[in-house]
């Protein structure tokens, strides 16, 4: 009896000693420090970091980018000198809980997000109608938006985006299904925080061929700053119990009968959102325009800009037409 006593308390002190330890290391959001760049819009749950590029000739329209579950908006680095080439004025932010944004504690619900994105809009004062561009779990948060505020939004454009796994056979991995364990979840979250993205999948860039890619160092130097701080796994913890990214099939196929102009691009090899979501996405939205890139993992945002930012290019300027 002793020593089974002896042994649970061993293993207790195995488990729980890293979780304070870890816990301990986190500083606080207070204590993030806007780099020399950006800036920060006070919107009503904190500070809200956002970039804000301007055309050297301007075509008066606004493209606004919307970046996914974890990565934080330095994925748009490659794609954004295409938009401003093309003259459009772009705007990409980091959602609260990640990168050099707020960390408040609230429900990360899909309400939050689309209100924290129209807030944004309307602090900066965009009064015309506006370009969506969403990736991965951005996709879902933009189609939301644009189902909701349908006279902002000249086009949706979606890259990979979240919200069909639910068609597949298979069941949700073995990180995804962690998540939903709230008490797991909280000690993995601390204690092996890469396990909330998806272990290595989503931080290493699966190719090197693009010479416009976001560089490795530059990549893993904003995770690394953004994991310090407190409030970033807690983020992903409540974004992954409380935003259905499994299943929004519903409002694509509300958004598709509004006629919005949308379109799509794809990577045959994602590993986190797979392509067989395109074939229902185009059953729900039949007019949006796809493409699908060949070898293209989920990464394919900052991993191949030059294929991402000539396509979303071309589809805005024809989306501008009709304004």
């Amino acid at each position: 009896m002793i020593f089974f006593l002896f042994f649970i308390f061993f293993i207790s002190i195995v488990i729980f000693l890293p979780y304070i330890y870890y816990s301990n290391k986190l500083e606080s959001p207070s204590n993030i420090v806007k780099p020399n760049y950006g800036k920060f819009a006070g919107l009503i749950n904190g500070e809200l970091f956002y970039q804000e590029f301007k055309p050297a000739n301007p075509i008066g329209q606004t493209v606004v980018l919307v970046h996914g579950f974890s990565t934080p908006s330095i994925v748009w680095k490659g794609v954004i000198p295409f938009l401003i080439e093309a003259g459009f004025h772009v705007i990409s932010f980091d959602h609260y809980g990640r990168g050099f944004s707020s960390r408040p504690q609230v429900d990360y619900t899909k309400d939050f997000y689309t209100s924290t994105l129209k807030e944004l809009v309307d602090f900066l004062q965009i009064e015309k109608k506006v370009h969506l561009i969403g990736y991965s779990m951005g996709g879902p948060i933009v189609g939301y938006f644009a189902n909701e505020n349908p006279d902002q939004v000249i086009s949706v454009n979606f890259i990979a985006p979240a919200g069909y796994m639910f068609q597949r056979n298979s069941q949700p991995n073995f990180y995804l299904k962690i998540l939903n364990k709230p008490i797991i979840n909280k000690y993995i979250s601390v204690v092996f925080p890469s396990l909330m993205y998806g272990g290595s999948s989503s931080i290493k860039l699966t190719t090197q061929e693009d010479n416009n890619k976001l560089s490795q160092d530059e990549l893993n130097k904003v995770y690394k700053e953004q994991m310090k701080y407190e409030g970033f796994t807690r983020s992903l913890i409540s974004t992954a119990n409380n935003f259905n990214l499994f299943n929004t099939q519903k409002m694509y196929q509300e958004l598709g009968e509004k006629n919005i102009n949308a379109s799509v691009i794809w990577g045959d090899a994602d590993e986190v959102v797979p392509v067989d979501g395109l074939k229902y996405l185009r059953l729900d939205y039949p007019d949006i325009n796809f493409k699908i890139i060949k070898n293209g993992h989920h990464d394919l945002t900052y991993a191949l800009p030059s294929t991402v930012g000539p396509f979303l290019t071309k589809q805005l300027k024809n989306f501008s037409k009709d304004e």
